[in-house]
């Protein structure tokens, strides 16, 4: 990942990790076989072990699992909070970058593992066992290993 040019805009890890935490929803961002980039919008969960992983579920067959045998390496980005400043033609935001090599889970302890941790981030008050032994013969689940991670924010001083 590239040094952060603004730096006064930089997020500490702790900052960085509650947006990942909270985020609703990130882009995963890959090249095609055919070399052009993709983005989808997608759910995850994220995993600190003994590195910062995240999980994510996709159908059986896609576009993210072409992509995904052309090339490993991704990129996903959260954004957590926004606001529209119009008076100062500005907006404030905090947002994380995230680049690593993505993988499907092919262990089914850890694919179960994976989908259990996006059931519980999403649907904690449900039973995320029944749900992730029904989903898991018709899903498959990707691991995206973190390599470097950038968080930024942008908060305006006056209105």
């Amino acid at each position: 990942m590239h040094p952060m040019r603004r730096k006064d805009r930089l997020l500490s890890e702790e900052a960085a990790m509650r947006i990942l935490q909270d985020g609703e929803y990130g882009v995963l961002s890959l090249l095609t076989p055919e070399g052009t980039p993709y983005g989808v919008p997608l759910t995850y969960a994220l995993e600190q072990g003994e590195r910062l992983s995240l999980y994510i579920h996709c159908a059986r067959d896609g576009r993210k699992l072409d992509c995904l045998k052309a090339g490993k390496a991704a990129h996903f980005v959260v954004v957590g909070a926004t606001r529209v400043v119009p008076q100062r033609f500005s907006i404030e935001y905090e947002s994380v970058m995230l680049e690593g090599t993505l993988c499907e889970v092919t262990g089914e302890e850890e694919k179960l593992h994976g989908l259990l941790c996006i059931a519980g981030k999403y649907s904690a008050a449900f039973d995320g066992a029944a749900y992730a032994a029904a989903a898991g013969k018709a899903t498959r689940v990707l691991r995206l290993d973190v390599e470097s991670m950038s968080g930024k924010r942008l908060q305006e001083t006056s209105a």
